[in-house]
């Protein structure tokens, strides 16, 4: 892949990761060790964001999302050694939408045929992946994704508050098994 094209994939990459779209669009999914025990976790850290080294903005967006999201669910982040460890990861793609308005068929003076119209498009489809980690153990224990189509029109507080709403979704249930 050339330097251009890869930049280009990279930074649209980094633009979903910043710009998820309304909370009620986004697709969240969420799994996790059962073994684990949850509750002996009380501190995490944000590992480096390396994938986002060229864009300090979305990084900075995408830690307070989690850091506010983790903070919620009565944890502490870390200025040193950590229960958990937190790495992100994003994926772009596209996917096929088709949207269409249509006209039916009827009886009123007759048989009456309709039309309708069909859009097609290609939409970018962006993934944010969120792993904890035990960090004792070096074990994945939950994982979370955060798939939207990426809104790049979008001011850096509208961006802000997606990924908020999008991490709060993510982490809903967290920890797993809480009120049951």
């Amino acid at each position: 892949m050339n330097n251009a094209k890869r930049f280009l994939v990279i930074a649209a990459t980094l633009g979903f990761a910043a710009g998820l779209v309304a909370c009620s669009t986004v697709t969240v999914n969420t799994d996790y060790d059962p073994t684990a025990n949850f509750s002996q976790y009380k501190t995490f850290t944000i590992m480096p964001l390396a994938q986002f080294q060229t864009n300090t903005l979305a990084a900075d967006r995408i830690k307070a999302a989690i850091t506010q999201a983790l903070q919620a669910r009565e944890l502490s982040q870390a200025s040193g050694t950590a229960d958990l460890q937190i790495t992100v990861f994003a994926k772009l793609s596209q996917e096929t939408q088709v949207s269409s308005t249509g006209m039916g068929y009827g009886w009123g003076r007759g048989w009456r045929g309709g039309g309708g119209t069909a859009t097609i498009q290609n939409v970018d489809v962006g993934t944010l992946v969120v792993d904890l980690v035990d960090a004792s153990t070096n074990k994945l224990v939950w994982r979370g994704t955060a798939s939207d189509t990426i809104g790049q029109n979008k001011s850096g507080e509208e961006k802000q508050e997606a990924l908020n709403s999008a991490m709060n979704k993510m982490f809903a249930k967290y920890p797993p098994g809480a009120g049951k």
